[in-house]
């Protein structure tokens, strides 16, 4: 039902300002768990990070995950490969259109979302421009759709009022799913602490002495990005 009220939604914006939505006529194109997914996260630092020393960072996933399997993408890769085990989810930083909503979003992104069953947003939090961002955010999922229906955007992970607002209007125009994770912040122990032990990519432990860091969710808080985000793709394939 809330899928079908989102099609009308952006139905009747498409109408109002007379053009056709870029989902018309292909929300009717399910997904089969059972064969498989490439899934593609787009997002900043939480979803990716590569190896940084300056900032005590010696890891190359998602940042505050104590090890590369246990981010969000590498724990919905796992979710997703009970269904089939050759299903791949893939993460990328775009922390480039974060600061620069204009910018050229094929040389951005457009290798690693070519033939994608399902393309995640999850980002916002560095943006520098709210104008600019809430401009340039429909520029974005029409890059996506234009590579495949199956579009989820979820909102931030940090209680932010107009981001959420941008963010959730910018699915309902569009007909797509939007999944909250305001409500993980508001957890107990789902960042983590200075002091606490992380992996390196040798596998060698240290520990945390930067606040960078420590304001990227730990282990709990991927768990429940991932599920979260599972949840979405789940509808998509009903």
């Amino acid at each position: 039902m809330r899928n079908i009220f989102r099609v009308a939604f952006a139905t009747v914006v498409a109408v109002a300002v007379g053009t056709t939505p870029l989902t018309a006529g292909r929300r009717t194109e399910q997904l089969k768990l059972g064969r498989p997914l490439k899934v593609v996260c787009l997002g900043n630092s939480l979803t990716h990070h590569g190896y940084l020393p300056s900032i005590e960072w010696y890891g190359d996933w998602g940042m505050a995950a104590s090890k590369q399997e246990n981010d969000f993408c590498h724990v919905l890769e796992r979710e997703l490969q009970q269904y089939n085990r050759k299903s791949q989810v893939t993460p990328l930083n775009i922390y480039g259109f974060e600061i620069n909503p204009s910018c050229d979003l094929d040389s951005l992104a457009g290798e690693v979302c070519h033939e994608a069953d399902v393309i995640v947003l999850r980002m916002c939090d560095n943006v520098r421009s709210i104008e600019d961002f809430e401009q340039n955010i429909g520029r974005l999922v029409e890059f996506c759709l234009a590579r495949t229906p199956h579009v989820i955007i979820a909102g931030p992970l940090w209680h932010h009022e107009h981001y959420e607002r941008i963010l959730a209007t910018t699915a309902e125009r569009y007909g797509l799913e939007y999944v909250d994770l305001g409500w993980i912040s508001l957890l107990d122990d789902i960042y983590p602490k200075v002091g606490d032990t992380l992996y390196d990519i040798d596998g060698k432990p240290y520990t945390i002495t930067k606040d960078i860091i420590i304001g990227h969710p730990n282990d709990k808080g991927m768990r429940l990005i991932a599920h979260s985000l599972l949840r979405a793709i789940k509808q998509l394939a009903k």
